[in-house]
């Protein structure tokens, strides 16, 4: 039998380790940090990525990114077998990476240490450093033990910062940075588009829109904007090595915050951008009080979106949703705030681990909400009276746009449940 007493409530989180899971038995659990290099350097150009492991992690990463570059299958499956499991590999991975290089002439290479191999403790960072210049090529090497964590976000960042690696000295321009852009179409997001109307260029985008040799150059830039938390770490060693500043203008919802970002940005380059975004406020705060009007006092889980869980429950609230329930993937530094908001407005959710969706089934009924927001099956939230919407069409978005993107979404949701035909939208938007 599960019940919301073996979780804590949100004034009850002071460290991730209070943040507890209904059942020990998790399903259906969070993706490993495997996964999460497969997200991000499957984007880089001519970059082959070399998996070291067991079958299924190394089948599983190549399935992935074979899928994700339609067909372009960059990545290389290094299989451990039972001898080497106990006396390691590193003789047979120097090998197979010096074919590599013969064979496809890449860019790079990236070098992924899975479960098995991290336990048996061998060290490939010694094969990093007796092939990069054999080969004249850079060689980064990511570990991805999923038991040291509980996600897919320490490979995600650690496959970034890999790439500072590879970066020069160069003599410094007014152009920026993108860092930690996931997704296709940069050039079509609020941000860029008005830096490139007043004259900004955009020096390069990691990972989703550059080759290795466009990482090498990163340092030409006269600012990084880190659109992701997962580029937070490579941002501050590019600060470090390279005395490259760095804004974090993350997937915010609060006018306030993109205010403050779009003030930063024009505090360094000496323009103004404030006449660009005058209409696309005013729709913010007309779409705002829509919202009000139409969610205030309705009760919301939070299952899982793009952005950071606090900050989009935080502006929910703010849209007069009631949080109840909300799921959490690890507590970081930047939720703090947005904790503390939430619990200054009174609200005392109950907080669960994500990923551990069968036990919370059985709690519906007992939670009683309007809205999940996040994936789940559509036709089960309709059977238990709760409405569902997703957000990850607007992923890509920078700025107001993600913001108003959302709020119309939400509209759209609940002005078709008032009308008479409007038993469909329970499906995810």
């Amino acid at each position: 039998m599960y019940t919301l007493e073996t979780l804590n409530r949100l004034s009850e989180i002071q460290s991730d380790q209070d943040i507890k899971s209904l059942s020990h038995a998790i399903f259906p659990g969070t993706h490993c940090p495997l996964f999460g290099v497969a997200l991000t350097a499957s984007y880089i150009q001519n970059m082959i990525i070399v998996v070291i492991g067991t079958s299924e992690c190394t089948y599983y990463t190549k399935n992935f990114a074979y899928h994700r570059q339609k067909g372009k299958d960059s990545v290389y499956s290094l299989v451990l077998d039972d001898n080497e499991v106990v006396f390691g590999a590193v003789n047979q991975v120097e090998k197979a990476i010096k074919e590599i290089i013969e064979i496809e002439n890449p860019d790079a290479i990236m070098l992924v240490t899975t479960c098995v191999p991290e336990l048996i403790g061998e060290d490939y960072t010694g094969v990093k450093y007796s092939l990069e210049q054999e080969g004249n090529i850079p060689i980064f090497v990511v570990q991805t033990e999923h038991f040291k964590c509980n996600s897919h976000i320490p490979g995600m960042s650690r496959t970034l910062k890999s790439f500072a690696q590879a970066m020069q000295p160069c003599a410094q321009n007014d152009s920026i940075n993108i860092l930690g852009h996931r997704q296709d179409k940069v050039d079509e997001t609020e941000l860029v588009q008005l830096l490139t109307k007043h004259g900004i260029t955009i020096n390069t985008v990691i990972p989703s829109k550059c080759t290795i040799e466009q990482i090498k150059e990163a340092p030409r830039a006269k600012l990084n904007i880190v659109t992701d938390m997962i580029a937070l770490d490579l941002a501050k060693e590019m600060k470090h090595r390279f005395n490259i500043d760095y804004i974090y203008f993350d997937k915010h919802l609060n006018h306030k915050i993109i205010d403050e970002n779009y003030k930063q940005i024009e505090g360094l380059f000496g323009i103004s951008l404030q006449e660009d975004l005058e209409q696309v406020k005013l729709e913010y705060h007309q779409l705002f009080n829509r919202c009000q009007t139409l969610l205030t006092g309705k009760k919301l889980i939070y299952g899982n979106t793009p952005m950071m869980a606090f900050e989009t429950v935080d502006f929910l609230s703010d849209l007069g949703l009631v949080p109840v329930f909300v799921q959490l993937r690890k507590l970081y530094d930047q939720d703090i705030k947005f904790k503390d908001n939430l619990l200054s407005k009174g609200y005392d959710p109950y907080i669960s681990r994500i990923a551990n969706i069968a036990p919370l089934r059985k709690l519906y009924d007992t939670i009683s909400a309007d809205l999940y927001v996040g994936h789940e099956s559509p036709m089960l939230l309709k059977q238990k009276g709760m409405l569902q919407i997703t957000f990850d069409v607007h992923a890509q978005k920078i700025g107001y746009e993600l913001s108003i993107g959302m709020m119309k979404d939400m509209i759209k949701l609940f002005e078709m449940e008032s009308m008479p035909m409007g038993g469909m939208i329970h499906a995810a938007m």
